[in-house]
């Protein structure tokens, strides 16, 4: 909760305020319901609260709640480990049981991407290459799980690699699953070619909507084309509050995926 006390020390906010902040920062989403019930009070005023909690940059309204604010990089890794914590780790539980004893596996980058190495220890003759230094760093211990790491600069911020050339990297195996996360998942509408649309019928026929997958950074976009283009079965892991963040650099639609586990 750190992080929520230093961004309001500035601003003259109620402690109810601040509760809210530590909440959305603890779960990254709240609905309106949810949170006027925590407090036992009226829709109207959450929804005047977490105005003025807007106004100030320190929310963002989304779907009929509030969450983080949008900003281009992302969290500390330490908060977000700490965020949704239980959804990650059942989430990484339903993962973790279906990765076959013998196979080559890409991870990704991410805290639930760390939270399946950590569930992979029952596990033998695994080859696991990844730039995920946390799930790296728990693998390296296991003499029946064969880790493979980039060389490049840690950052710090996410705990992972992505510098250098980790495309090329990833692109020397071939994984039977790859495994990655994503900042955010939105749904996109994309006009139809010129040449394939119809005059008939409604011009809302023309237009073509589906769920992508999102980074913050086109490198980290980057790294996990790499990683799904390379693997066989291609696997994305999302928490729920990722439908409700925004972020810019394409991974690619949920579609392309084999399996998305989630709590959405």
């Amino acid at each position: 909760m750190h992080h929520s006390k230093v961004a309001t020390s500035k601003h003259k906010i109620s402690v109810r305020q601040q509760t809210i902040i530590d909440m959305i920062h603890k779960e990254e989403y709240c609905s309106i319901e949810q949170l006027a019930h925590s407090f036992a009070i009226t829709t109207q005023t959450i929804r005047r609260d977490i105005n003025e909690l807007c106004a100030l940059g320190l929310a963002c309204r989304h779907h009929g709640g509030v969450g983080l604010p949008v900003t281009l990089t992302n969290r500390s890794y330490i908060s977000r480990k700490i965020s949704n914590q239980d959804e990650k780790q059942l989430i990484a539980e339903q993962v973790a049981t279906q990765i076959p004893n013998g196979c080559t596996l890409f991870l990704g980058i991410g805290t639930t991407i760390a939270n399946i190495a950590e569930r992979l220890s029952g596990h033998s003759e695994l080859r696991v290459i990844t730039n995920n230094f946390e799930a790296a760093h728990h693998l390296s211990q296991y003499e029946s799980i064969e880790t493979w790491l980039p060389g490049g600069r840690i950052r710090s911020n996410d705990r992972d690699i992505v510098d250098g050339r980790i495309k090329e990297f990833y692109g020397q195996f071939n994984a039977d699953i790859g495994i990655i996360s994503c900042a955010s998942v939105r749904l996109i509408e994309q006009p139809r070619a010129l040449n394939q649309i119809p005059l008939i019928p409604a011009i809302q026929s023309q237009i073509t909507s589906y769920e992508v997958a999102f980074e913050h950074e086109l490198r980290e976009a980057e790294v996990s084309q790499a990683i799904i283009n390379g693997s066989q079965q291609k696997w994305l892991v999302a928490n729920k509050a990722k439908w409700q963040r925004k972020a810019n650099a394409k991974v690619a639609p949920l579609h392309y995926f084999d399996q998305v586990f989630s709590e959405q």
